[in-house]
């Protein structure tokens, strides 16, 4: 029917979202089915309207995963016609939602979907929505499953490609420059794809930034090199890279912890970070590293306590980027 571009394509269509008006719809399965593949049909997507568009929103709230999987395909297939692009807004809500599903499938296909969504539609998505798309996907960059983690990465990595500067308002601005260290320590991710799409990320987010000299800094993958530029060019936002760094202490892996800690030791030494709270809260995180079941990072998180503790008791001194010899 759609192949042969039917003329009762859009008929059909109409009528079977006038049955999934009724949530008690029984053969709803079969109409979603139908309904996904009237979607490819140019001439099909040109009639969705607000309404319509309500209708299969309001069909997520069923919960069952065979029902939901089929709802995300009908709205992958709106992120291949530009008509419909206004209407995702009222899906994306849903696709995120389902990102949190019991369901494996139902992730699975949310990712996809997202996918799609990043890769023929960033360009036209409003900077809130895009802000909601990375909170969103903030939790799967720490996913103990690798399938999980890479298709977030690659997701984000897509979207930092895609998106234009010209959207780059205060919230969304915010919400990439809080990836920026997370983006760093997961160049040494076990996942060597997950730190390839980081190093591209980078290399984006600092085209986007307009980071000129820092670009081929990016591009370079070296980690230490790139925290001290990152420390040296956002010296007066000490606060805000220790919170990011301390967050990475709760990484599932032990060479992202390990990167975390060498990173919050420098912080703390930074004439950036003043306040002496900050400090404290930053000792005691190291402190509680010490404790770590991976002895790498139990045995730098102690040396760099130590380290820390000495430079105290001593006279203040021009600052030396101390362990630059420990290497992964």
């Amino acid at each position: 029917m759609v192949s042969k571009e039917c003329w009762h394509s859009r008929p059909v269509f109409s009528l079977i979202i006038q049955m999934l008006q009724e949530q008690d719809y029984k053969d709803h399965r079969t109409a979603l089915e139908l309904l996904t593949e009237l979607l490819r049909s140019p001439d099909v997507a040109a009639a969705v309207d607000e309404a319509a568009t309500r209708v299969l929103a309001s069909w997520f709230r069923c919960g069952e995963p065979a029902t939901v999987t089929l709802l995300l395909r009908a709205a992958e297939t709106f992120t291949l016609h530009e008509d419909l692009a206004p209407r995702l807004s009222l899906l994306q809500p849903h696709v995120l939602r389902c990102l949190r599903a019991e369901d494996s499938g139902v992730v699975g296909e949310a990712f996809r979907v997202l996918r799609a969504l990043v890769e023929h539609g960033a360009r036209r998505r409003a900077p809130s929505l895009l802000v909601q798309l990375v909170s969103s996907l903030r939790p799967f960059f720490e996913a103990e499953a690798e399938p999980q983690r890479l298709m977030a990465f690659e997701i984000y990595g897509a979207l930092l490609a895609k998106v234009r500067r010209s959207f780059l308002e205060p919230p969304l601005r915010q919400q990439l420059l809080s990836t920026l260290v997370l983006l760093a320590v997961h160049l040494v991710d076990r996942d060597a794809r997950v730190a390839q799409v980081c190093r591209l990320a980078l290399r984006s987010l600092a085209s986007l930034l307009g980071w000129r000299r820092l670009r081929p800094i990016f591009t370079s993958g070296d980690l230490w090199r790139i925290l001290r530029a990152l420390l040296e060019h956002e010296a007066g936002r000490g606060r805000w890279l220790l919170s990011q760094s301390l967050a990475l202490l709760q990484s599932p892996q032990a060479p992202v912890r390990q990167a975390a800690v060498w990173f919050t030791g420098q912080i703390i030494q930074s004439p950036a970070v003043a306040k002496a709270s900050d400090v404290a809260e930053a000792s005691e995180a190291l402190r509680s590293m010490g404790e770590d079941p991976d002895p790498a990072v139990s045995c730098l998180a102690t040396q760099t306590l130590h380290v820390l503790e000495a430079s105290r008791s001593r006279p203040a001194r021009p600052r030396t980027c101390w362990l630059c010899c420990w290497r992964r």
